[in-house]
């Protein structure tokens, strides 16, 4: 018996119907579990985590600039 291939979902994806703009149902998006590299996944979460820590000290320091409450 073959071995079955496993599959790790990793998001969505949605197509915009073109007469409308709205969105046509979600599709889920897969990678085979073999191509999965955790020490690479654990860098891209600490990577995305510090990039989205800088955006966010960016827009408090915009905000405070401009005198705007958040």
């Amino acid at each position: 018996m073959a071995k079955q291939e496993r599959y790790i979902q990793v998001g969505v994806t949605a197509l915009r119907d073109p007469a409308t703009g709205d969105f046509l149902p979600a599709i889920p998006l897969f990678v085979r579990a073999e191509d999965v590299n955790e020490e690479e996944e654990k860098k891209l979460a600490t990577d995305i985590g510090k990039l989205l820590a800088a955006k966010m000290r960016k827009y408090k320091e915009s905000c405070e600039k401009a005198g705007v409450r958040i």
